[in-house]
């Protein structure tokens, strides 16, 4: 089922720079890997796939409405008229576990618009150092989610949201940033023309706090009551000694695991906190790989409807399944089900037999006939004829011309018989 959300976030003023006419947004954090807002996953995968849809999209006053009061894309002309004040997304990327975008927004296109100029006025105070303030920001997008239970940093969420679409970024100036689901409720105008109800969360873009994680966290929170020095002091000073492009991830009771979005690595180094509240590192850093563990889903079937489907096959084909452990029920299974082929097999097996008996019989019929005839007009057998084959037999018969074999001395004994009576003394 597809939902429209607007997620809010606050940009850091220190990432605010100028030059000429032309306003920078830097690392506008639209989510983070694996957060559950409003019960609802935002996997790290959909996050980094869906983030290349922001790039180039409008950056307006506000989530843009039409006259009826009804959310409408950015991109619709209405929308344009009225919203529009010379800001638009640019870089969008996923980095080191977060989507990210800069902002950018021309001066003389947003003081042309009374919002823009308000706008114009926050970065300017940003820059100078005037107000500290942060700027809130909410990405409106489609997203499509899917039923499924589960926990991620400690949160659970019944949906996991895919399919991510960005249609724009809103920059608030008129609006609650740190809004809750009940005050962001909203209509947006869908392409039928119908309303359609919009969904806002707040994401927490900020480090988690893991000191306490695990049973010896929790020893040592009960021993230290909590300890002298907040989460916020530890992260604040964290965040001084990282590099420029860096933040922390996680903080845990002795290391840290920061991220360096400008190479998408991340890295664990420890840490010390003085009697003073001072933070330093006490290590080099190491670079890490995050690692998602799954846990065995508790609410499966004990029952194996499989091996129930084999033991109703076999049964009803008559052989015995009692005592027979998995792998000797498989080895049945498989038999019975290849037992048809196998009988196929042999009753082909046995008319090729048959059909190869009857030619071989009318062959020697054949042979024994002309062996027989050949034997006719010689000394020979007709098993001496058999002995040459079927094809020479063939031959010999065909042979008009040949002479007939005869064994004995019927030439030897005519030739005596011719010269009978002639003495030699005679001459």
């Amino acid at each position: 089922m597809s939902k429209r959300v607007h997620i809010l976030s606050a940009v850091n003023a220190a990432n605010v720079s100028k030059e000429g006419s032309i306003y920078t947004i830097r690392d506008v954090c639209g989510a983070v890997d694996d957060i559950v807002m409003n019960r609802r996953l935002y996997p790290a995968d959909q996050l980094a796939a869906g983030a290349l849809t922001l790039e180039g999209k409008p950056a307006p006053a506000g989530h843009p409405k039409n006259a009826a009061g009804q959310h409408i894309s950015a991109l619709n002309g209405e929308a344009l008229a009225n919203a529009w004040i010379g800001s638009y997304v640019r870089n969008a990327r996923h980095a080191a576990g977060r989507t990210l975008v800069d902002v950018v927004v021309n001066e003389a296109q947003a003081r042309a618009h009374p919002d823009g100029a308000k706008l114009i006025e926050r970065l300017d105070a940003a820059i100078a150092g005037t107000n500290s303030e942060p700027i809130h920001v909410s990405t409106g997008l489609m997203l499509d989610e899917i039923k499924a239970n589960g926990e991620s940093h400690g949160k659970a969420y019944d949906t996991i949201a895919t399919n991510l679409r960005y249609d724009h970024l809103a920059i608030l100036l008129n609006e609650q940033g740190a809004g809750t689901p009940q005050e962001g409720v909203g209509m947006f105008l869908n392409s039928a023309g119908q309303p359609e109800e919009v969904e806002t969360v707040t994401v927490n873009a900020g480090p988690e706090d893991k000191r306490h994680a695990g049973l010896m966290g929790l020893i040592r929170k009960l021993i230290t009551n909590g300890g002298d020095v907040s989460f916020d002091q530890i992260v604040d000073g964290i965040r001084l000694l990282l590099p420029k492009d860096a933040y922390p991830r996680e903080v845990f009771q002795r290391y840290v695991v920061w991220a360096d979005y400008s190479t998408d690595k991340l890295f664990r180094q420890d840490y010390a906190v003085g009697s003073d509240g001072s933070v330093a590192f006490i290590s080099d850093p190491v670079e890490v790989t995050r690692k998602v563990e799954y846990e065995p889903v508790t609410n499966t079937q004990k029952d194996d409807p499989v091996k129930e489907q084999i033991l109703a096959a076999l049964n009803a084909a008559g052989i015995h399944t009692a005592g027979l452990d998995d792998p000797q029920l498989l080895t049945a299974y498989n038999s019975l089900v290849a037992k048809p082929h196998q009988d196929a097999l042999t009753a082909t097996n046995s008319k090729l037999a048959a059909l190869e008996l009857a030619a071989n019989a009318t062959k020697d019929a054949e042979l024994t006939a002309l062996a027989t005839e050949l034997a006719a007009n010689t000394s020979l057998k007709p098993e001496d004829f058999k002995a040459m084959g079927l094809e020479r037999c063939k031959e010999l018969k065909a042979n008009a011309k040949a002479a007939p074999v005869v064994v004995g001395t019927t030439t030897a004994t005519n030739a005596a018989a011719e010269f009978e009576g002639y003495d030699l003394n005679a001459l």
